[in-house]
């Protein structure tokens, strides 16, 4: 079996509709669909009888990695999903932690939007940082209200150079 598409992303919430605010509200998404799941089959397919979950589905206005939202077999979604029962446990994991993941945007005018989220109180893990060498990018981590690590990886600011690559010992 090979791997096809990539369909969704999804991360766990403590409260949807604070979530729905900061994801839509503050970073631009723009929602799909809410869903409702109250046990069937979703709680045979995670195993967890009786559960009840609620769900925004979401997307980037412009897509994904600068292709049309519309473009046939481009229809990756952000899903966000608060645990109702049974209620989520919470944990926040260091940057460097296994297992841990974190979900980049492109944005455009990083320091601004770092700016604006900032005096909004959202916990940054560093402000805009500049890579360059093999190309040219500003990038920055930051945290969800729940602690998921995200990351805003600023577009047009240089293109990335295909280059050779090798380890260091």
């Amino acid at each position: 079996m090979y791997l096809k598409k990539i369909d969704h992303i999804a991360v766990m919430v403590s409260d949807i509709e604070k979530s729905l605010h900061f994801y839509r509200d503050l970073l631009g998404l723009e929602v799909v669909t809410p869903e409702e799941h109250i046990e069937g089959p979703v709680a045979e397919m995670v195993k967890k009888p009786g559960c009840h979950m609620r769900e925004y589905r979401m997307r980037a206005p412009e897509g994904v990695q600068g292709y049309d939202r519309n473009d046939e077999g481009v229809a990756l979604t952000f899903d966000i999903i608060q645990w109702l029962k049974p209620e989520s446990p919470q944990a926040r994991y260091d940057i460097h932690h296994v297992p841990s993941a974190h979900i980049c945007f492109g944005v455009e005018n990083l320091p601004a939007i770092y700016e604006r989220l900032k005096a909004e109180g959202v916990e940054f893990v560093s402000p805009p940082v500049r890579f360059s060498g093999e190309g040219e990018w500003h990038v920055l981590f930051f945290y969800d209200p729940d602690g998921n690590l995200l990351e805003l990886n600023e577009t047009g600011t240089g293109d990335q150079i295909v280059h050779d690559f090798e380890w260091s010992e």
